[in-house]
């Protein structure tokens, strides 16, 4: 112990009164610094839901889109990200936590809000839910190619991490949940299909027919056919019964019809046969 402290202590100990009142006032001082703290706390926090900090954080997550659909994750720069967004390194670890976190927000982020220009007009946990959201998602998706690289390029690079990963792969399965659900309730997956299953070779069947065709390697009018009919071969193979009646009914019509006429004629109440066939 220092020797000046020790002094301290040992003058306090010989006079009691003065060592009381000394540490009442010690007391009262971290109490008024607490209360102090805790309004510095409220004022910050009404700060952080300004709308300009709100602008703020749309414009990181923007630029981190752009970033990543440009350089890859590899090229992925912070320092880069930050003289776009024009704030500080700690800014983002104060707002995202990690580079992985701030990752993950920006991918949820733009897909919470593609989702909510979609209107379905099929009943939801249906095949006609997931073969009408096949087409919708595949008709936005020729308008924003350099998003769907993104997330390609994010799927398929060496250097995701597994949480990122996942977090990707829960947000692209939400959909699909419901109508997979209802397969296992209603006994149809066959004995050898988990529901998980089924949900991790739906996503891939997209994913795959997505980076094909980013590539340049599948054209732009044949994406949504290639991208239904593979989601469906693989269904098929997974599904029994009833349900596999109907995916082969499915499979039959779309593809004497292709895949957007199919979903415009189911939507309708019509007959998939009534649309024009493919020339």
């Amino acid at each position: 112990m220092r020797r000046d402290a020790f002094e301290v202590q040992r003058f306090l100990y010989r006079s009691p009164n003065l060592a009381a009142s000394w540490t009442e006032n010690g007391c009262n001082g971290r109490r008024r610094g607490y209360a102090d703290s805790m309004r510095r706390s409220e004022k910050e926090a009404e700060t952080y839901s300004s709308p300009a900090i709100q602008a703020r954080r749309e414009r990181i997550l923007e630029e981190t889109r752009n970033l990543i659909a440009e350089q890859g994750l590899e090229g992925f720069s912070l320092l880069e990200l930050c003289r776009r967004a024009e704030v500080a390194k700690q800014t983002l670890y104060y707002a995202f936590g990690s580079r992985e976190g701030l990752i993950a927000a920006a991918m949820r982020d733009t897909f919470e809000k593609l989702a909510m220009e979609i209107s379905y007009r099929t009943p939801a946990a249906s095949l006609e839910r997931l073969l009408e959201r096949i087409v919708l998602i595949g008709q936005r998706n020729l308008t924003i190619r350099n998003y769907v690289a993104f997330v390609v390029s994010f799927y398929y690079s060496e250097s995701t991490t597994p949480a990122l990963w996942r977090t990707l792969h829960d947000i692209t399965n939400v959909s699909q949940r419901p109508y997979v659900e209802t397969l296992r309730r209603s006994r149809q997956l066959q004995p050898w299909i988990t529901p998980q299953y089924l949900l991790d070779g739906l996503d891939e069947q997209r994913l795959c027919v997505s980076n094909e065709w980013v590539q340049g390697r599948i054209a732009d009018d044949e994406m949504i056919d290639r991208m239904m009919l593979n989601s469906l071969t693989f269904l098929l193979g997974s599904v029994r019964g009833a349900a596999r009646a109907q995916v082969e009914r499915t499979l039959r019509d779309l593809t004497r019809v292709g895949a957007v006429a199919y979903v415009e004629a189911m939507v309708r109440g019509a007959p998939p046969t009534d649309a024009e066939p493919l020339e």
